[in-house]
């Protein structure tokens, strides 16, 4: 199990979907980045990108 490596669970969340990009062109993951730049979260952060894009990825 992998509950304790964010990475690797940001990696099982995202595996084999196609990250829809949005009315601007960005895919979740370029909105993290946006995100972070506006509000001094790091983007290094692997905690809070697993949280961010499971956040904002529909269901499966």
């Amino acid at each position: 199990m992998c509950y304790g490596d964010p990475i690797e669970l940001l990696k099982k969340v995202i595996d084999g979907r196609t990250l829809q990009t949005n009315a601007a062109g960005h895919t979740v993951l370029d909105d993290f980045e946006h995100f972070c730049a506006y509000s001094g979260c790091d983007p290094g952060n692997a905690w809070a990108k697993l949280a961010y894009v499971s956040a904002r990825l529909p269901n499966p």
